[in-house]
């Protein structure tokens, strides 16, 4: 069996932690193992599903609190185990510092996964990509976000952002149930999915909706998702007299049931690497309306993705959406599939991959 260690920098409940448990859940575990190791102190969302499907966790000495301490754990735990496969997924180039210690620790196949087009903070990467750097295998989610983190000569292997597109499809009885269970069962339902943080711009979004409802005044907006700018936005929600408007709903874990209560989805991210998200939402049928040039377009699978600038006015976009045709495409998940976005298959596909890595040990 092989045994491949992934590295986050915390296992929490992201989109790019969905993607790779999604894998996990679908993977040949008789042939391939996943484990984990983080490098902070909490317990990660994930650890009791991961320790159920036979993965081990580890946690490296928080990195905030002491970098050395962090670099000599990460060394030990790929020495001590003696993994072959080290598998660090980023949004910048401090990845490489994590793969630096795999290389250290006797790992010979090291990939490095980019997620993002671009980063929250441009100073680590811009420094890490000039310190850190090594040889790895370049892995993205996206041809732009290969691009991005190892520059448009190198040749980078594109991992598809799969879903269980099954999951995700089109059921009137689950939106009626749902609608129900919200209270929304007479309203127009605008949806977003995303951590409360800047890269989602809960901010543009809140204006937006206020816009929305002047066109459509029983429209409801629900939030899926928790982050450390929740509170923000709840109070921007007050000063724009929203709050009875609005649903925040934190985490869920049944997200393929509250997409099905969406009318349409609105996604105003400042950057996006290739939304899983995104990708759900498509094989439920619904139209998408996001960032122009912050989001790929190759995002846009099943053809229902619309691209709006970010410069625009919360105004124009409200616009936009309302006068769109917004009739669910029932056929979207055979679209989706076809493009080669279904879990079942890419998940074997990359089984196959980490053994041809391990037998070139």
């Amino acid at each position: 069996m092989v045994r491949v260690l992934h590295i986050f920098h915390n296992m929490g409940n992201g989109g790019i932690e969905h993607f790779v448990m999604d894998f996990y859940r679908h993977i040949d575990r008789n042939k391939v193992q996943f484990d984990f190791l983080t490098s902070v102190d909490e317990k990660g969302y994930f650890d009791d599903e991961i320790q159920k499907l036979g993965g081990k966790l580890y946690r490296a000495y928080p990195l905030k609190k002491n970098p050395i301490k962090n670099y000599l754990d990460i060394i030990r735990v790929v020495r001590e185990n003696k993994y072959n496969i080290v598998h660090r997924h980023t949004g910048s180039a401090f990845g490489y510092y994590d793969l630096r210690a795999a290389r250290r620790g006797g790992a010979k196949n090291l990939i490095l996964h980019s997620h993002n087009p671009q980063v929250g903070k441009p100073i680590l990467h811009f420094i890490s990509e000039k310190l850190l750097k090594i040889d790895c295998i370049p892995v993205a989610c996206s041809k732009e976000a290969g691009e991005f983190l190892f520059g448009k000569n190198v040749k980078v292997k594109i991992i598809n952002n799969a879903i269980d597109c099954d999951k995700y499809e089109y059921n009137a009885d689950i939106r009626r149930q749902i609608r129900e269970e919200l209270g929304v069962v007479d309203s127009f339902v605008v949806g977003h999915i995303g951590r409360f943080e800047e890269q989602k711009n809960h901010k543009k979004l809140l204006e937006i909706f206020s816009e929305i409802l002047k066109i459509k005044p029983n429209s409801k907006l629900i939030c899926v998702g928790s982050g450390k700018l929740m509170e923000e936005r709840k109070e921007q929600a007050k000063e724009l007299d929203l709050s009875d408007r609005i649903l925040f709903l934190g985490n869920r874990d049944d997200v393929e049931k509250v997409i099905q209560a969406f009318d349409v989805f609105v996604f105003p991210s400042l950057y996006e690497g290739f939304s899983i998200t995104q990708i759900e939402i498509q094989v439920n049928g619904l139209a998408v309306f996001t960032s122009e040039n912050k989001v790929p377009s190759s995002s846009n699978i099943s053809g229902n993705v619309q691209f709006i600038p970010l410069e625009e006015s919360a105004k124009v976009w409200a616009e936009n959406i309302m006068e769109t045709n917004l009739d669910r495409d029932y056929y979207a998940i055979d679209t989706v599939k076809k493009a080669g976005y279904d879990i079942h298959n890419v998940a074997n596909e990359l089984g196959k991959y980490y053994q041809e890595l391990d037998w070139k040990e």
